[in-house]
């Protein structure tokens, strides 16, 4: 049985991509925080895909210790992980110098450090059996200058490039590890939404939002053909070809006005 593992996979993106992976076979590994969220998602998931193997390991990723504890608990339980998806995250939103900073420094831990060591300690597995799939998720804010979320958005950058990069290294070393990178648009009615205070924000009513539903089937689409980079959800695959002749300046004011409250 391959084995897949998904951290933040009890809920958003995370569990829409554990439906796919389940309806194909997988057993299921998640890596989230909250226990509670964790045991009722395993419980879902287990009724809607009988005899579904699921584990999961409840786990403050944004501890720079969390990543190795992870690698060890798959070890320790015998499980050769086949796919790897990097998809827990979080955001802060507000005026730089006046954003919490512990805060800022733990989703500097989830989005970045532990990425980084989940990716590090994996493919060193992979790459000894030649063979296996790392799915990193960035966001479109990874190729823009995003007001009142610049800490967030220089930590998908990280992750888009971080990614991109070892993908090319993986090819010219003629590697058949695969390393796909993922950059959705914002995504509505999610606890990411709420969790960054983000809740009157307007880019999460703009014509280019998603659903996790639809950025997990194309995340997973793109894995399954050895995709370097998804860029998910129609309509912003559309903006930003469309972007491409707008000119930058036009871009900008549109993106402050998306980052800004809507006044009610």
């Amino acid at each position: 049985m391959k084995t897949v593992l998904i951290t933040g996979g009890s809920s958003g993106i995370g569990y829409e991509m554990s439906r796919l992976f389940a309806r194909d076979g997988y057993r299921l590994l998640w890596v989230a925080k909250p226990p509670e969220e964790l045991s009722e998602a395993q419980a879902r998931l287990e009724q809607e895909f009988a005899g579904v193997e699921t584990h999961s390991l409840a786990k403050d990723l944004s501890v720079n210790t969390a990543a190795r504890e992870v690698y060890n608990w798959t070890h320790t339980q015998g499980w050769t992980v086949d796919v790897l998806v990097n998809n827990a995250g979080f955001a802060t939103y507000g005026n730089f110098e006046t954003i919490d900073m512990d805060k800022e420094l733990a989703m500097i831990g989830v989005n970045v450090t532990n990425v980084l060591l989940l990716t590090r300690y994996f493919l060193v597995d992979m790459l000894a059996r030649d063979a296996g799939k790392i799915m990193n998720i960035s966001s479109g804010v990874s190729y823009e200058a995003m007001p009142k979320m610049a800490t967030y958005a220089g930590s998908k950058a990280f992750v888009r490039l971080m990614s991109q990069s070892l993908h090319e290294e993986l090819k010219h070393r003629k590697s058949k590890v695969q390393v796909t990178t993922v950059c959705p648009s914002a995504i509505k009615n999610t606890r990411f939404q709420s969790t960054a205070g983000m809740q009157k924000v307007r880019t999460f009513s703009s014509i280019a939002t998603a659903t996790p539903q639809e950025v997990a089937k194309d995340a997973y689409r793109g894995l399954l053909k050895g995709k370097r980079l998804v860029i998910t959800g129609a309509k912003y695959r559309l903006n930003k070809v469309i972007s491409q002749w707008v000119p930058k300046a036009l871009t900008r004011w549109v993106i402050r006005k998306e980052m800004e409250e809507i006044s009610r």
